[in-house]
C-alpha cells in the first residue's frame, strides 16, 4: 500500500503570529472601539427538526468589523461547546474574514463560547446561552 500524503500551503508567515495572550475586556460595561473589533459576536438561530442550532461567530461586534489584512488578520476561530472544542476554522489574510459557523446540539448544550485569535493583539472570548 502507498502512503499518502497531504499537504497544504499557508499564504501567511507564521512569524507574523507575534500575540498568543488571553486578552480581558477592561470595562465590560464600556468596551473599547479595539475590543468591540475584537470580540467574537455570536447569533444562535432557530433550532431545527433534530434540535441542532445553528450558531454562527462573526469578528467584531456592534458594527465593527475586524480586518482582515495582510499583516493583521483573525488567523482562527475555535467554537466551544460547555468547554468543549467542537469546531475551528483557520482564515488566510484578505481572502478570507472572521467567520465560523456550526450546528450545535441545543438540548445537550447549555454554553457556547467563542475564541478570536488576531495575530497582532491576541485571543478575546465571548460566551453565549444556547438555551
Amino acid at each position: 500500500l502507498a502512503a499518502l500524503a497531504t499537504t497544504y500551503a499557508s499564504a501567511y508567515d507564521s512569524k507574523l503570529i507575534v500575540n498568543k495572550q488571553m486578552v480581558s475586556i477592561k470595562d465590560p460595561a464600556n468596551p473599547t472601539e479595539a475590543e468591540l473589533k475584537h470580540s467574537p459576536e455570536i447569533t444562535i438561530g432557530a433550532t431545527d427538526a433534530k434540535g441542532y442550532a445553528l450558531v454562527e461567530v462573526n469578528i467584531g461586534q456592534k458594527g465593527i468589523l475586524h480586518p482582515s489584512e495582510e499583516k493583521h488578520w483573525i488567523y482562527e476561530i475555535d467554537l466551544l461547546a460547555d468547554g468543549k472544542k467542537i469546531a475551528s476554522v483557520a482564515l488566510e489574510p484578505v481572502i478570507s474574514r472572521g467567520y465560523l459557523a456550526a450546528r450545535v446540539n441545543a438540548k445537550e448544550v447549555k454554553m457556547v463560547t467563542a475564541i478570536s485569535k488576531c495575530n497582532i493583539h491576541g485571543e478575546y472570548t465571548t460566551t453565549a446561552k444556547l438555551s
